[in-house]
């Protein structure tokens, strides 16, 4: 697995996913689960947030490395043209029965907690050309992997046709004729080709990365997500606070109805209904050996 994957699911025999009693009723019958454009989420700044960190990567390079700041430069404008990616995300947790999940995804006393079997949803995105990734809370980390991107970039773009130890000894005015004919060299001279495909390279692997990050604040979360790129299915809309949510649907469920491990019913009036009620559903529809139990949590929420 490449380091673009970041971490592997070894030791998690589910991921979790906190929804309500009619997200439920919906991925069962529909046997599916929805994954949202990532632009249209409550954290979508997050997302613009993440793309600042090789912005200002690039500025440093061109501002303070003159040997290499047409690279900076052309980093810097391939950002600023960069078309982002249709980014489809369907969220899960490493921990079951967590108290800020129920409060945070899951309305009061209608709550429930899906446990999807980790190596279906691995084949799953396998066999589909998906994703599925850990999500990056700490800002250092975060750096790191655009840092180690940038770094890539620099391995595949283009080199000064002179060494750093040649430039050193430059006198000023050969000084700027190098960056003047290194500009020239990648923006439209022998060098483009190189550069382009290093400057689309890098764009592509910031545009998979860039929906991972999520502010330090929500580590508690421990998040997952399945990840799709330009997706070719139908696209459908649901209705937000305040605007619509584009989705498409992901249908892991008819891929395999041995997805779902087991279902926990959150804090509930009437537990003893649901957990019966739930379990009734899953049986109707051929999903057999499911775990339906209540949460532990004392928590009233209703």
């Amino acid at each position: 697995m490449s380091d673009t994957k970041l971490l592997t699911l070894q030791g998690l025999p589910m991921l979790y996913h906190y929804t309500s009693l009619d997200g439920l009723l919906g991925i069962v019958n529909g046997n599916s689960v929805w994954a949202s454009h990532c632009k249209y989420l409550n954290d979508s700044l997050e997302y613009i947030h993440a793309l600042e960190f090789p912005v200002s990567l690039s500025n440093n390079i061109y501002m303070d490395d003159d040997y290499l700041s047409p690279f900076g430069f052309s980093i810097r404008k391939a950002l600023d043209e960069m078309v982002h990616n249709n980014v489809y995300v369907s969220s899960f947790s490493e921990k079951p029965d967590l108290l800020s999940q129920w409060r945070g995804y899951c309305p009061p006393g209608r709550g429930v907690c899906i446990g999807f079997k980790r190596d279906v949803l691995e084949k799953y995105c396998h066999e589909n050309e998906l994703n599925l990734y850990k999500c990056v809370y700490s800002e250092v980390e975060q750096r790191q992997k655009m840092k180690k991107l940038i770094d890539q970039c620099e391995v595949e773009f283009p080199m000064p046709t002179v060494t750093r130890a040649e430039y050193d000894k430059f006198e000023s005015k050969d000084r700027v004729n190098h960056e003047i004919d290194y500009h020239q060299y990648v923006i439209k001279g022998a060098g483009k080709n190189q550069a382009d495909k290093a400057l689309s390279n890098l764009c592509n692997s910031i545009a998979k990365l860039a929906p991972l990050f999520k502010d330090s604040g929500f580590h508690e979360e421990s998040e997952w997500r399945i990840i799709a790129e330009n997706p070719t299915s139908d696209i459908q809309f649901r209705s937000g606070i305040s605007h619509l949510i584009p989705y498409i649907t992901l249908p892991i469920l008819s891929f395999s109805k041995d997805a779902i491990g087991e279902v926990i019913i959150g804090p509930n009036a009437s537990s003893h209904s649901c957990i019966s009620s739930v379990s009734m559903l899953l049986e109707s529809n051929g999903l057999k050996d499911v775990n339906v139990r209540r949460s532990k949590i004392p928590f009233k929420s209703w």
